[in-house]
């Protein structure tokens, strides 16, 4: 079976801003849940033979324990509301759901692609997150960036990855570490040319290597410096970036209810969009593989 996984969030929160003033007559917010379910069908239709799941973040409490400042500067979410709405409506068109306890979607993605990943199957992972990047894998693991204002979709195998960053997905995390990651507020090697840190991580392949072998590499005196003030940030940075695969996780399968989906397009009067004919358009796949062992401390409708 080939799988589409969606990054929940990444989705939700593209579709609040690109439909930031849609409202109700009462005044209520309905831009991210419009937003997300038209990008829902898109991408339905686009990858029909397909299922989709989505990954869902549950706060980032262990990477906010190994570095208080990571994603300090974000602002609460002011359309939560419309993502529990969300997650109800997308149990009811077959569309699975999965979550962790104090991790990010970036790790419960990995997780799932572990999980998913046998030999003859394709993987899609729908996220402008560069993270996914580590996840491409051998064509059967492929990110599609979507398109984003003037920035057209993208699509990243292999080769597209070393050619944009100049190291391979597997070295991803590497080089990421390096660079750090403004979106995040991970602080990276200030001023230090990408290509400079690729060569260093084809050569090297792990942080802890180029340090080992900095003294002998032909640096400016500013790239040396740079980089050895920043040595204790990259070697957490790696910790931050690297995705785990290893998450124990319950997956939510959904199921058809034209009713219930009809219900919140009436709370949010879209009237555009038709509860029968979202649910005919993710009806057609049965899941088949082996799920994990339930996980009851938390409840994706809480």
């Amino acid at each position: 079976m080939n799988h589409v996984i969606v990054d929940g969030y990444n989705l939700a929160f593209r579709s609040h801003y690109a439909f930031m003033e849609l409202k109700t007559t009462t005044g209520f917010l309905s831009g991210c849940f419009y937003g997300t379910m038209v990008g829902m069908r898109a991408i339905k239709k686009r990858f029909p033979d397909c299922h989709i799941t989505v990954a869902w973040d549950r706060e980032a409490v262990r990477k906010k324990a190994l570095y208080a400042k990571y994603k300090a500067d974000r602002s609460e979410i002011i359309f939560f509301s419309q993502i529990k709405d969300l997650k109800k409506v997308f149990y009811r068109l077959n569309i699975s759901q999965s979550e962790h306890e104090g991790e990010e979607a970036d790790d419960v993605i990995a997780s799932l692609v572990k999980r998913y990943k046998t030999e003859d199957n394709q993987i899609y992972i729908y996220s402008n997150d560069k993270d996914m990047l580590q996840l491409v894998k051998d064509g059967h693991v492929i990110v599609v960036k979507p398109k984003w204002g003037k920035h057209p979709e993208k699509v990243f195998d292999e080769e597209a990855v070393i050619e944009k960053f100049g190291v391979a997905p597997n070295k991803f995390a590497d080089f990421q570490c390096f660079r750090g990651d403004g979106i995040d507020n991970i602080p990276g090697v200030p001023s230090v040319r990408s290509t400079v840190i690729a060569r260093l991580i084809n050569k090297y392949e792990t942080p802890q290597n180029v340090y080992a072998n900095l003294e002998g590499e032909e640096l400016t005196d500013y790239e040396r410096k740079a980089f050895g003030l920043c040595e204790s940030q990259v070697i957490l940075n790696l910790k931050l970036v690297k995705l785990r695969e290893d998450l124990d996780l319950k997956v939510i399968d959904g199921k058809g209810d034209p009713d219930l989906v009809q219900t919140f397009l009436d709370k949010y009067q879209i009237k555009s969009l038709n509860s029968n004919t979202f649910v005919g358009l993710f009806r057609d796949v049965t899941m088949n593989f082996k799920k994990a062992p339930a996980v009851e401390s938390y409840s994706l409708f809480d």
